[in-house]
């Protein structure tokens, strides 16, 4: 029980940010922490493995089918990530054009080729949006006894 509590309260503050300033930071506290509320565990599930595509490996096989030799691919991949990020989406139709061509071999790849790999066991999700986790300092604990 005392796994499931820690991994709960880990899951309930997974984005939560610290308020620290840079340096290193010495802890020595004591405090109770108090967990209510409700939590579900769905059902575990198939997932399709589309994160298993290894894109390193697809593209080194997809530049040498077109030929391209590891110079040129370089120069070509440069160029793109360079327009990519200075000049963004919304102001070329011409590289908007290109992206819903793409978006189109992805879905036409999703339909042939993802949907008949064999789908991947997934633990199912746990769900915390009705957990609430409080941290008690143990010095108030004391005072409120007293």
């Amino acid at each position: 029980m005392l796994n499931t509590i820690k991994s709960l309260v880990a899951k309930s503050w997974k984005n939560a940010e610290a308020d620290l300033e840079p340096g290193r930071h010495f802890i020595d506290e004591e405090f109770v922490v108090r967990v209510h509320g409700s939590v579900e565990k769905l059902d575990d599930e198939s997932a399709i493995p589309t994160v298993s595509i290894p894109l390193i490996t697809t593209l080194a096989f997809f530049w040498d089918k077109l030929g391209v030799d590891r110079d040129e691919a370089l120069v070509a991949l440069r160029e793109a990530l360079h327009e990519a990020m200075s000049k963004g989406v919304k102001e070329d139709i011409a590289i908007k054009s290109r992206i819903e061509d793409v978006q189109q071999a992805v879905a036409t790849i999703r339909k042939e080729l993802i949907a008949d790999l064999p789908p991947l066991h997934r633990a199912g999700k746990v769900i915390t949006s009705d957990l609430t986790v409080e941290l008690v300092p143990a010095g108030a604990l004391a005072l409120a006894a007293a």
